[in-house]
């Protein structure tokens, strides 16, 4: 009965190592990042966060669409898309800081007009296993 476990174990461990920095479906890790309701999460993937941080030891890169309904043309900034996670522990969007994120990134900083939708991709330095909600905050 040990040995099966041990198998079991081993074999549970295998399919995590080759999931890992792969991107996720829908009912994958990407179920992790609930979307507010002018954001749609195209994909995610998780990486090991390389450097010791305070802040989390998980990066969750999210490929995102973005519609401007804030009521008024904008410059979306990076920093101002926020994963909050259910301990409402805010985490704002990053790309770069690691080198896990090298290379990664060519968002646009261009006008996004009112209504108008762009594909961006951010990053939020989490602990392992958090799950929350995405968002545009414009309260900075």
């Amino acid at each position: 009965m040990k040995r099966l476990l041990y198998v079991l174990a081993l074999g549970s461990l295998a399919l995590l190592s080759a999931c890992k920095d792969q991107p996720q479906g829908a009912n994958g890790p990407s179920a992790l990042v609930q979307p507010a309701s002018d954001i749609v999460v195209k994909s995610m993937r998780i990486l090991a966060a390389p450097e010791n941080s305070v802040q989390g030891d998980t990066l969750y890169v999210v490929n995102f669409t973005f519609t401007n309904d804030v009521g008024r043309d904008l410059v979306p900034q990076l920093n101002h898309f926020t994963f909050e996670d259910a301990n409402k522990i805010r985490h704002t969007g990053i790309d770069s800081g690691s080198t896990a994120l090298a290379g990664l990134f060519h968002n646009s900083d261009e006008l996004l007009k009112k209504g108008e939708s762009r594909d961006y991709t951010a990053a939020f330095l989490v602990y392992q296993g958090a799950y929350g909600t995405l968002y545009y905050a414009l309260d900075f």
